[in-house]
């Protein structure tokens, strides 16, 4: 079907030459009758070769780009010397002339081959490097270039498919780099979860064959471990609502260190069992915009992550300061991070030292939490170096 329209059109076009040649010549030279007949059987018969000509040199170059250019540079000499010969020899030349012009033809014929090849051999080598860089990331390899630098449509060509490439290329990292994650979120979570939820069992299952010698303190130790799996449960819904873009925020008018005495109430339990004492300190009230149930969650991350790394009798600081931006920092009297983590302390599932964390409990999201959502409130956080622990995050300034 489509070579039926191409020689349809084709077909149309060499007809309509010869007509308007036919036309020129009527309104130039006013031939004769028998002249007439003569020009209309050569132009029908000029149109038909030219026609046959190109639709077999269609068929035989439709697989190769290069014969079909060297197919054009050798028609297009021959079809104009051809006809000029044959038109020649008819009306006025002699056969030594017809013969001058024979040998021009083929000197044109071969001088424009030859011009033809110059200018395309570029052309077919980097079509052939853009073919072979496609097979080569067809085949998996995605660090495949062209490396056309052109300033034509074929370098347009060439940078289209190295961008499209690199773009290729970084989602791959991107999915694998998620997928790690994904599979270390999985583990992480996994292991976190697991150890509660065996002591919960064993706890239980002490209770239930009266195995228990203090069941207050089993009960303890359940509630704890609840909490625990439950920090990690309401955390990742947190950071799910944050990376969806989900989070409603409901900004009010707050005084920080009101929000900061309330969480430090709710942690008295938890500081307890750890022999940690944890105060606020501040100059008095310290007004942001923000919502309270983030801030409040946003301290309370920080300060289970202080407890939990603070040795015994360790004392936990609460710290609010107006400044010039309203800032609370959370301090302890533990290792801290080290000066090369710190950068990476607020990333997922990121730990420090993952033994040791993993001892205390905690998924590695807290922080990662806390991040989140200073800056969903237009603020920011920030950790400092050991020895001793210290997060500060900022907010914005209320009235």
């Amino acid at each position: 079907m489509k070579l039926f329209r191409i020689a349809a059109a084709f077909g149309a076009l060499t007809a309509a030459a010869a007509a308007a040649a036919f036309i020129g010549t009527e309104f130039v030279m006013a031939p004769s009758g028998g002249e007439r007949n003569r020009l209309v059987s050569m132009y029908t018969a000029i149109a038909a070769a030219v026609f046959v000509v190109g639709l077999s040199l269609i068929a035989l170059t439709r697989r190769s780009l290069n014969r079909r250019i060297l197919a054009m540079s050798i028609a297009g000499p021959l079809v104009v010397g051809s006809t000029t010969i044959w038109g020649a020899a008819s009306m006025f030349t002699s056969s030594h002339d017809t013969q001058f012009v024979v040998i021009l033809t083929a000197l044109a014929t071969t001088l424009a081959a030859l011009l033809v090849n110059l200018l395309s051999s570029p052309l077919l080598r980097d079509l052939s490097r853009i073919s072979e860089a496609a097979k080569i990331v067809g085949a998996g390899d995605l660090s495949a270039r062209t490396g056309i630098d052109r300033t034509d449509e074929l370098g347009e060509l060439g940078f289209a498919f190295d961008s499209m490439a690199d773009k290729i290329e970084q989602a791959a990292i991107e999915r694998t780099r998620l997928e790690g994650e994904r599979q270390f979120m999985l583990s992480s979570l996994s292991h976190d979860a697991r150890t509660p939820l065996t002591a919960m069992r064993a706890a239980v299952e002490a209770l239930q064959d009266g195995m228990a010698p203090d069941p207050e303190r089993y009960l303890d130790s359940i509630e704890h471990d609840l909490r625990s799996i439950e920090a990690i449960v309401e955390n990742l819904f947190v950071i799910g609502k944050l990376d969806a873009d989900q989070l409603c925020l409901h900004i009010e008018e707050l005084d920080l260190v009101e929000v900061a005495e309330i969480a430090v109430g709710a942690i008295v339990p938890l500081a307890l069992k750890h022999d940690v004492l944890v105060s606020v300190e501040s100059d008095g009230p310290v007004p942001v915009h923000a919502a309270r149930a983030e801030t409040e969650r946003m301290i309370n991350n920080l300060l289970t992550n202080s407890i939990r790394h603070s040795p015994r009798d360790g004392h936990v600081r609460v710290i609010v300061d107006a400044g010039p931006k309203p800032t609370l920092s959370v301090s302890d009297d533990g290792p801290g991070f080290d000066a090369d983590f710190v950068d990476q302390a607020f990333e997922q599932f990121e730990r420090a030292d993952a033994a040791r964390t993993r001892a205390h409990g905690g998924a590695g999201l807290g922080l990662a939490v806390v991040r989140g959502l200073a800056e969903a409130q237009g603020g920011r956080v920030w950790a400092e170096a050991g020895p001793g622990g210290r997060v500060t995050f900022e907010l914005p300034a209320g009235v």
